[in-house]
């Protein structure tokens, strides 16, 4: 099966941030910073909407503990910064991590990826891809190259999870994929706090938890049938 959804999402993250690359030095360093800002202020609006949609909000809780206990006992964040730091030894790594979870953490890349997996309806997909187009520009200018290595993340995980979604989506309840949006909401409000400069937070030991989050679905889904 071809993914035109995830495909053209990754382009258009690659040549957005090529463009906001070349355009970097004509940005100064203080509208940058202030772009970057917004974009923060927009992922913490965006975050909020999206956790609305929670159903089970004591499932998101308990996987969101847990699994930044698993992260954080895994130490993810500084591990991978340490892989990264042997090809570059820039900011790429940074940059990439933020980027990386601004475009694949939300609850169009959920949808996106379940309506291209499951209905080959990658229209939603193409409309997400326009946006990062324009996010990977102002976000390249600002943050560097590691934008641009994004879209590899972009292709890698919208592709896995359409993929995974292909098989396994079709059995998947509306109230776990509500659930697995608002969770994903809150990883973008950590992610919007750090662009904002707020609070840097270790943005990969959060991710664990979207994994932990279908166990207590399942365990808080037979207490209630029992």
């Amino acid at each position: 099966m071809l993914f035109i959804g995830t495909l053209f999402n990754t382009i258009a993250v690659a040549g957005g941030s090529t463009a906001g690359l070349l355009a970097g030095g004509r940005i100064s360093n203080k509208s940058q910073t202030y772009i970057l800002q917004v974009f923060g202020l927009f992922t913490v609006a965006l975050s909020m909407k999206m956790f609305m949609e929670a159903i089970w909000a004591i499932d998101i809780f308990l996987a969101l503990a847990t699994g930044a206990l698993l992260g954080q006992t895994l130490n993810l964040h500084s591990r991978f910064q340490s892989f990264i730091s042997r090809f570059d030894t820039g900011d790429s790594a940074a940059g990439f991590v933020k980027a990386t979870m601004l475009f694949c953490v939300g609850g169009m890349t959920i949808v996106g990826c379940m309506d291209e997996g499951i209905r080959n309806d990658y229209s939603l997909l193409m409309v997400k891809g326009s946006m990062d187009l324009i996010s990977s520009f102002f976000l390249a200018a600002a943050l560097g190259r590691g934008v641009l290595f994004s879209a590899l993340g972009v292709l890698t995980i919208q592709g896995a999870l359409s993929v995974a979604f292909s098989y396994i989506g079709i059995g998947m309840s509306e109230h776990l994929v509500a659930d697995l949006t608002a969770c994903g909401g809150v990883l973008l409000l950590a992610l919007g706090i750090d662009l904002m400069g707020i609070k840097e937070f270790k943005m990969l030991n959060l991710l664990p938890s979207l994994l932990m989050l279908p166990i207590f679905h399942y365990l808080h889904s037979l207490i209630e049938v029992a």
